[in-house]
């Protein structure tokens, strides 16, 4: 399979991604390796330590977790323990945690979209995953223009601090008070390029100064990760 054709496989707009993949220039997070999979027709742990899982102490940390967890919950039952979910949902799976939801993206048209925020110090819930990021937070999707890629009622995890590669999906504040969720392509001679994250809307470029705050969207949830309080995990 070329790269072009796991990169649509896999719903993603460009093939850079699997291109850095490839070339070890950066490392798939637990989402992007869950999409990979599906999309060959192999299970995460064959796909990251092989059928033998040979390879699986050169893996980091929280992916050999995830790895063993899967293998025992297959072998043991089949199915997660996370309200019957099947094993290949459970995205962080390997370490618990909960990320605060600080509210809603009113989704508009050509990536562009409304974030209402709550007053500060005001959670609206929480996202059962683990983030290594102190400043992670998530926001609640409502609005189609996004499809297929986001749906309408999901969540979107939000990583301030953590570094973001060609090929990844980013939140963009622009200094015109614009708001929006691209795929990240290059930042070349002081100019940001934004592909559409569904396809649907040209790549757009952007000038570095124009641009307030630049944040990777480290994972896209299901209304079944949502929490009303940290204690129902």
């Amino acid at each position: 399979m070329s790269q072009q054709a796991l990169a649509h496989a896999c719903g993603w707009e460009s093939q850079s991604r699997i291109g850095n993949y490839e070339k070890g220039t950066r490392q798939p997070n637990l989402q992007d390796l869950e999409i990979l999979a599906t999309a060959l027709g192999v299970s995460l742990p064959d796909l990251v330590a092989g059928r033998d899982r040979s390879e699986i102490e050169s893996l980091p940390e929280h992916i050999q977790g995830r790895v063993r967890s899967e293998d025992r919950a297959v072998r043991e039952f089949g199915r997660s323990s996370d309200k019957g979910q099947p094993v290949s949902s459970n995205i962080g799976w390997a370490k618990d945690g909960t990320v605060p939801v600080t509210g809603n993206a009113q989704l508009g048209n050509e990536g562009y979209f409304e974030e209402l925020a709550l007053p500060p110090g005001h959670d609206d819930g929480y996202l059962n995953i683990h983030s290594d990021d102190p400043d992670a937070y998530g926001l609640k999707v409502t609005g189609d223009s996004m499809l297929p890629r986001i749906k309408n009622g999901e969540f979107v995890l939000i990583e301030p601090n953590k570094s973001f590669y060609s090929g990844d999906e980013v939140m963009v504040r622009t200094t015109s008070g614009r708001t929006m969720i691209k795929e990240f392509i290059y930042l070349r001679d002081g100019m940001y390029r934004l592909d559409s994250i569904n396809g649907l809307h040209a790549p757009i470029h952007v000038p570095k100064e124009d641009v307030l705050d630049i944040h990777l969207v480290g994972g896209i949830l299901k209304s079944s990760r949502f929490l009303h309080n940290s204690a129902d995990i």
